[in-house]
This record gives C-alpha cells, sequence and structure tokens, in this order.
C-alpha cells in the first residue's frame, strides 16, 4: 500500500500537482511574474508596481521577468505550461489572452489555458501619427490613407499584441490600407515613429505623455470609450466616427489553468489589499491607469466574454493573423 501512495505521489509531482498541505502554507519561496513583452510600457509598469506591493505582504521576493516576443505568445505559453503552483504566473494583457487565441490559429495555448487570479487595470491606446503627414486630425489622416493606399507603415510591439490587433479592426473599419511593420518592443517602434521611419502607432497614454511636446508625432485619437485625462483635447473613436474601433486593454495576473483554491484565495487576498492602497491608486494614475478590479470567477466571466467578442469581430472582419 505505501508502495502505491508513493507511486501516486512521484505522479502528481511530475505532473505539477500539488498536495493541499503546500497549498495551505503558499508561499515559502520566491514568486515569479512573467511580462511577455520588453520592459518601458504600461505592461511592464504595471507589473513591477504590483511585484513591489505584492512582495512583503506575502513575504517572499515577487521577481518580475520578461520573456517578449510574438506578441506575448512566447511568455504566456511558458506560464500556460508552467507547474501549477502558483510560483510561475504571467502578468497578461487583453491582446495575448482573449484576443489572440481568436485570430492566430497557430497560437499554442487557449484562453482556458490559464488560472484567472486578479484582474489589476486597464486602459485605452492612443493613435499616434508622425508630424511629416499633411495631417492633423484623424479623419485627415483617414483621407491621406485612403488616397495612398500601402503607404503608411504602422508599427506595433509584435504580431498579435493588442496595439497590432486594435490596428487591425481600426485599418478595417476606417478602411484602410497600410503595411505593419512588427517590433520587438514599443520603444523601438516609438523611435522609428519619431525619426520618421514608420508614420502611424497606437501606445498607451502612459507611453506616449513624455513624447507630447515634441514636433515630431501628433496625437489624433484615443481608442478608450471616453477621453484620457493625460490626453483631454483628443477626441474618442467614437467622436471620430469610428465607434466599431473602441478598444480597451487590461492587465492582470494570471496563472497555469487549475491553481489550487488556497492559492488563489491567499493572492485575491493580497491584491485586493494593494488595490485598496491609496498609494497604489496615485502610482498608477501618475502613469495614466485605471483601477479595475476583478477577481477570480469575475475575472474569468469578464475575459471568456471579452473572448467571445473578439470572436466573433475577427470573424465578422475575418482578421487573421500569421506568423
Amino acid at each position: 500500500m505505501r508502495t502505491v501512495l508513493a507511486a501516486i505521489g512521484a505522479m502528481m509531482l511530475a505532473a505539477g500537482g500539488v498536495f493541499p498541505a503546500c497549498a495551505d502554507n503558499y508561499p515559502t519561496r520566491s514568486v515569479r511574474i512573467i511580462v511577455p513583452f520588453l520592459p518601458g510600457a504600461g505592461t511592464d509598469l504595471s507589473a513591477r508596481i504590483m511585484a513591489e506591493a505584492l512582495a512583503p505582504r506575502l513575504g517572499q521576493p515577487v521577481v518580475v521577468e520578461n520573456r517578449a516576443g510574438a506578441g506575448g505568445a512566447i511568455g504566456s505559453d511558458y506560464v500556460a505550461k508552467s507547474p501549477a503552483d502558483g510560483y510561475t504566473l504571467l502578468w497578461g494583457e487583453a491582446g495575448g489572452v482573449t484576443i489572440l487565441p481568436n485570430v492566430k490559429p497557430s497560437l499554442p495555448y487557449k484562453v482556458n489555458d490559464f488560472s484567472y487570479i486578479a484582474k489589476f487595470v486597464e486602459t485605452g491606446m492612443s493613435y499616434v501619427i508622425s508630424s511629416r503627414l499633411p495631417a492633423v486630425s484623424l479623419p485627415e489622416f483617414i483621407a491621406y490613407g485612403k488616397a495612398n493606399p500601402g503607404t503608411i507603415r504602422y508599427g506595433s510591439s509584435g504580431v498579435g499584441a493588442s496595439p497590432h490587433l486594435a490596428t487591425l479592426l481600426f485599418e478595417k473599419n476606417a478602411g484602410l490600407k497600410m503595411t505593419h511593420v512588427p517590433y520587438k518592443g514599443v520603444a523601438a517602434a516609438l523611435n522609428d515613429l519619431m525619426g520618421g521611419h514608420i508614420e502611424f502607432l497606437l501606445v498607451t497614454p502612459v507611453t506616449i505623455v513624455p513624447h507630447l511636446g515634441s514636433d515630431k508625432i501628433r496625437v489624433v485619437g484615443i481608442s478608450s470609450p471616453s477621453r484620457h485625462p493625460f490626453l483631454p483635447k483628443v477626441p474618442t473613436m467614437k467622436e471620430s466616427g469610428l465607434p466599431q474601433a473602441t478598444v480597451m486593454t487590461w492587465y492582470g495576473l494570471l496563472g497555469p489553468a487549475r491553481i489550487p483554491a488556497p492559492v488563489m484565495e491567499r493572492l485575491r487576498k493580497e491584491i485586493t489589499a494593494v488595490v485598496e492602497s491609496p498609494a497604489i491608486r496615485e502610482r498608477l494614475e501618475k502613469i495614466g491607469l485605471q483601477l479595475a478590479p476583478l477577481y477570480g470567477g469575475e475575472f474569468e466571466k469578464s475575459a471568456f466574454e471579452e473572448h467571445r467578442r473578439w470572436k466573433a469581430i475577427a470573424e465578422a472582419e475575418r482578421i487573421v493573423v500569421t506568423d
């Protein structure tokens, strides 16, 4: 009998299983949060704010590790295939988790390959164009693009990332034909926009604010349903006549599917305390991110609903992402 129990235990450990006693004591060592993008953008900044605040509450180091590539798919897939013990987590965003599975047939993971721990913040994306273009507004940019099909080059932080997919949606609804130039990260794309090597880029407001005084770019739209406090004069997509291009992206904490309930509960408890901290709220507001907390089942339900919405959009607009 002891031999049988030992064999069962060995199989559970090999499969990444976690005994309840271990889960109850979680965490007993450092926790990794995988950010599937390069440092410098809203995804990475918000992850580091969470990690810094979470570490003292968990009583263990919380280490942020960047595993960028393939529009967030490399880091996301790494976490999806990690042991479901709560020690390797994902700082996910809407593009890689709920949108990309609908538009990239070769993706190695699905929306149900994750445990949904907590949605943290959400934000819209700003429409930024090169000042070299003869356009000072979104309608003028669209008119120029229609008159010069294929000549506008747009950047993104990678194939299948939220900015890429939101640009595809905008392109379809505006009737434009642009040329995609994917980058390994948003910083390189922004540098090329400033240098005149591309003409269009979707980035979060926190990324573009330091460059608002530059004469090399113009911000002509915001993808959120309402105007952003950092960009109060910039119209929304609805105000510009393209309500179908309204898109929000979110950042939150996920893990591999089937994380034990005690681990989920401990993380939810500590993240709730972080979210309720006035200091954290102030830090997020300073970088233009809005708290939008959802936990466990509510977060999962929201993510699956978003997944279904994007599936309908992808099918209707025939949006397909290839490698």
